[in-house]
């Protein structure tokens, strides 16, 4: 029993800590980060033209980076920005399906919180 409980605290540790780091970098990217990606991906002839809204930017981050790890859009980019865009694709899955098994499990009625 004192095993379980252990691997149980293991695993919300991890998930709470995916979540905080994405949470963080996300909010990086969506202020200052995309326009490093912008060079890479954006389709408009000059980079600068992207909106500086936060809100374009967040989903801007969500698209370059499933499309660079989904591999339907791959320019070659350095290491760093390669690690970047596969944490971010990473974390903003595990926080889309934690939204989503949380609305769920509000939509029907289960887990703790009901």
């Amino acid at each position: 029993m004192d095993a379980t409980l252990s691997i149980k605290a293991v695993l919300a540790n991890t998930l709470m800590l995916i979540l905080v780091t994405g949470t963080i970098n996300h909010i990086y990217a969506a202020f200052f980060g995309i326009r490093r990606l912008d060079r890479y991906f954006s389709r408009k002839p000059d980079p600068s033209w992207e909106s500086r809204s936060p809100f374009d930017g967040f989903y801007r981050l969500h698209k370059y980076s499933f499309l660079y790890s989904l591999g339907i859009r791959r320019p070659a980019v350095g290491a760093g920005l390669s690690l970047w865009l596969y944490f971010s694709f990473f974390s903003l899955a595990i926080i889309w399906i934690t939204l989503g098994l949380a609305a769920l499990g509000r939509y029907l009625q289960i887990g703790p919180f009901t």
